[in-house]
């Protein structure tokens, strides 16, 4: 019996040792990958992107401009900046519609009713189609060339 009992513990120890080992070779390669790795396009690359980086073809100003209230009629297309809200007519369910920025994420926040929508985009994806719907209305931000978000706003 005391045979047995020394195997078993000298299995468990080998066994607890191999694992321990294990583990630590995972470790010492998980914090390998995660320091980052430099590459010639990166070092090239400025670190954040200018205004002439924006994408060709968008448009840079706004139809209606800074007009929120040409947004009444859920038809628009305006300039936003952080903590303003956008009106709207009663008729769409919504009490208008808050604004808030963080660099190129808008962040809308509209109360109804009978609902409540917060959705954050990233006004520099314009051409991906990012949009957000409620209540019928959509949402869909982008970035003009100067760094101005600008919200087209529509209804079905």
């Amino acid at each position: 019996m005391s045979t047995r009992f020394l195997g078993l513990i000298s299995t468990t120890a080998a066994a607890a040792l191999a694992v321990s080992g294990c583990a630590a070779h995972t470790r010492a390669r998980l914090a390998a990958a995660d320091e980052p790795v430099p590459s010639a396009s990166a070092a090239a690359a400025p670190a954040s992107p200018s205004p002439s980086a924006a994408p060709k073809g968008k448009k840079s100003a706004a139809k209606d401009g800074t007009n929120l209230n040409a947004c009444r009629d859920a038809s628009c297309e305006v300039e936003v900046a952080d903590g303003e809200q956008i009106p709207l007519d009663p008729k769409y369910g919504l009490d208008g519609i808050d604004v808030r920025r963080d660099g190129p994420q808008v962040i809308f926040t509209a109360h109804g009713r009978d609902s409540k929508m917060v959705t954050s985009m990233d006004a520099s994806w314009a051409g991906s189609g990012s949009s957000s719907t409620v209540n019928g209305l959509t949402f869909r931000p982008r970035m003009s060339k100067d760094g101005k978000i600008i919200v087209q706003i529509s209804h079905d």
